[in-house]
């Protein structure tokens, strides 16, 4: 990355965590103390990564979904993350730890050139209720169990558009998930008619 690049909140926070782990195993207290007041979106980040791939993971996206769903609303009340008194001193290993920042680090730095604070009033007003509203509801469509392929995918595109908007104080991400809102209620809704033509089709035999 060029060095006349700033560098945004998310690559920032990563720096952070690297510097922690540089010093031996780390406590998920320091992790949340190095993401600060944007904690809520990094962790959102790091769990809708394993679904934004077509295939559903069933076994994964209700707890995942609802967790998202959780922080969404500690995100909105302006809350800390919350973690349990029992694991805020458990130490994960700083080798493991350090791999996934320095590859997601990697990976983020390759497309950080689209991302840079634009559309400040996406964030404020009235606006903010329904950017935590979006992200809530696309967190209970991820967590249904539906074996559909894309099931996850299209509510989990959604989610990291407003994660990564409000990480990156990016406006046109936050109106990208609103678009992806819009794709995600048709393929919900096709779903649903679907369903209800295969059953009305059922009905006609005795």
């Amino acid at each position: 990355m060029s060095a006349s690049r700033k560098r945004g909140p998310l690559l920032h926070h990563l720096d952070g965590i690297e510097a922690q782990c540089a010093q031996g195993d780390i406590t998920l207290k320091a992790i949340f103390g190095v993401l600060g007041n944007e904690g809520h979106y990094v962790l959102i980040f790091f769990l809708i990564l394993p679904f934004l791939q077509p295939i559903p993971l069933v076994g994964l996206s209700t707890p995942f979904g609802l967790l998202i769903a959780v922080v969404s609303y500690f995100a909105y009340v302006k809350r800390p993350p919350l973690i349990p008194k029992r694991w805020e001193h458990h130490r994960l290993p700083h080798a493991t730890v350090l791999k996934i920042a320095e590859g997601s680090e990697y990976i983020f730095e390759k497309l950080a050139f689209l991302f840079h604070p634009r559309w400040k009033f996406a964030f404020g007003g009235p606006l903010r209720l329904a950017n935590s509203s979006l992200l809530v509801a696309n967190a209970i469509l991820l967590a249904l169990p539906l074996p559909i392929p894309f099931s996850n995918a299209i509510p989990a595109w959604g989610i990291l558009f407003q994660a990564l908007g409000h990480l990156e104080e990016d406006g046109v991400l936050i109106a990208l998930s609103y678009v992806q809102a819009l794709f995600c209620l048709a393929f919900f809704a096709s779903l649903i008619f679907g369903l209800g033509t295969g059953l009305e089709f059922l009905g006609q035999f005795p």
